[in-house]
């Protein structure tokens, strides 16, 4: 694909993740329980980011990168520190984890429970994540 092509398919999908954002800020206010008011907030949220991480993406590329993971930010970073921040927070998150999890039993709502296991798969992405960062040690390097 060329750097064209790509940089307009990223332009298209920005416009729509933007549209799709407003759109359920709208219908947020349109329904009249909790869950659908959640739900849909978690659509909008997602669609924020997404065009956010779209739109780094777009920079990024610009510069022409061979690979985002080889792109470097000019800033001071401590990567040991940041490495044992990483680690503390996967602790955590394995707490939050577990947590949830607890909720989701003890809940009969299938609102709640719905709810929860979308929390549950974020809070598990977000430990993939940083399994990731660390395993791919891009901080380890000046």
């Amino acid at each position: 694909m060329s750097q064209r092509k790509l940089t307009d398919l990223i332009t298209k999908q920005i416009a729509t993740e933007n549209a799709v954002e407003k759109e359920m800020g709208e219908q947020e206010k349109k329904v009249d329980t909790v869950a659908a008011k959640l739900l849909l907030l978690e659509v909008r949220l997602d669609a924020y980011k997404h065009a956010k991480i779209l739109e780094a993406i777009l920079n990024v590329i610009g510069e022409k990168p061979e690979s985002l993971w080889d792109y470097r930010i000019k800033s001071y970073a401590d990567s040991l520190t940041v490495k044992k921040e990483l680690q503390k927070h996967m602790i955590r998150e394995k707490y939050t984890l577990q947590q949830v999890e607890e909720e989701m039993k003890e809940t009969k709502d299938e609102a709640v429970k719905l709810l929860l296991q979308h929390i549950l798969e974020d809070e598990r992405k977000h430990h993939k994540i940083f399994e990731t960062i660390i395993k791919k040690g891009y901080m380890l390097t000046p």
